[in-house]
């Protein structure tokens, strides 16, 4: 009799198929509670990754400033005059304030840095960390590659009016012709590394974002250049390299009597053949904010909804515009 009651105790003591059932309910709604709080997590860690790295890129224009009193005049002579490099990405020309120094030597003497456009026999991907932002979904890898061409791509892009000014090529530009200030005048921005087609060929017109690239196109990591919707063609400021004019690249702002201007910048646009990611302008990865480099060093995030007046004038460092209360 005693034994048959202890077995009796045991037995009460287990789970039943309902207690078990309500417990993992409980469980799948704290999992369903907890996962948006731990993905929110995750991209905040991703953008302030992005907005260093951000940083490092500004920082690293600097130093090259601080040490040769001008800027690179993309897909021109780096250093001005050389014909070490006969033609520059921007990109390129800071490696060595990147920690990249040994990367910058191994471009042969007399090349272009478009040498490294991609991945080819003998030449192994380029990869520059800081060159990739951890939110681009686009479809660049690890390496800084993407497919099937496999293209050493960036999650980022410089401004055009910075970097190409609308003048020959004998005057490179300087940090003392930021007559707007050097707070109010965007440097680099972010842009997709593979805009619109990462399944594709990636041609330039669906914005692959090819870092050492020296031309003017959608393919290379450079967006708002000057006449960039214009048919004027100025390839003559580009020697050996390409320019092109893109007619939608800039619209009218009925804010603003009108007036032609670059496309506000997009936060994580669909990408593929059918997406909404325009090469043409900045794109990013994140759900509500482009990350921007300013002139000064800082860095600041940007929201998509930003008044065309209002980017146009942070976009441009010498015309002389106010910035709006939205910036």
């Amino acid at each position: 009799m005693e034994c048959h009651r202890s077995s009796r105790a045991r037995r009460a003591r287990g789970f039943t198929l309902v207690e078990l059932l309500v417990v993992i309910a409980i469980i799948g709604v704290l999992v369903a509670l907890l996962l948006p709080a731990v993905q929110a997590a995750r991209e905040a860690a991703r953008r302030t990754q992005c907005s260093n790295q951000m940083k490092q890129i500004v920082l690293g224009v600097h130093n090259l400033h601080d040490t040769f009193n001008y800027l690179p005049y993309w897909g021109n002579p780096w250093p001005q005059g050389s014909t070490q490099i006969p033609h520059c990405s921007a990109f390129w020309a800071i490696l060595p304030f990147l920690e990249q120094k040994n990367l910058y030597d191994t471009l042969p003497n007399g090349q272009s840095s478009s040498y490294f456009n991609s991945v080819v026999s003998g030449r192994p991907a380029t990869t520059v960390s800081v060159f990739r932002c951890p939110s681009d979904y686009s479809g660049i890898k690890k390496d800084g590659t993407g497919t099937p061409t496999l293209w050493n791509l960036s999650s980022y892009s410089a401004n055009g009016l910075i970097f190409f000014p609308d003048r020959a090529p004998s005057s490179y530009p300087r940090a003392a012709e930021n007559t707007d200030g050097t707070s109010n005048t965007v440097m680099f921005t972010e842009h997709l590394a593979l805009c619109r087609n990462p399944v594709g060929g990636n041609s330039a017109t669906d914005g692959r974002n090819v870092w050492p690239a020296v031309n003017l196109t959608t393919g290379d990591s450079i967006v708002y250049w000057p006449r960039m919707a214009s048919s004027a063609a100025f390839t003559s400021q580009l020697p050996g390299g390409t320019a092109t004019q893109y007619s939608t690249a800039m619209i009218a702002d009925p804010a603003n009597g009108n007036i032609s201007s670059y496309r506000a910048p997009q936060a994580a646009p669909s990408v593929g053949p059918t997406g909404t990611c325009n090469p043409l302008t900045a794109s990013s990865g994140h759900s509500s904010a482009v990350i921007v480099g300013i002139c000064d060093g800082s860095v600041r995030s940007v929201s998509p909804s930003i008044s065309l007046r209002t980017w146009n004038a942070a976009l441009t460092p010498n015309l002389g515009e106010t910035l709006g209360g939205d910036w």
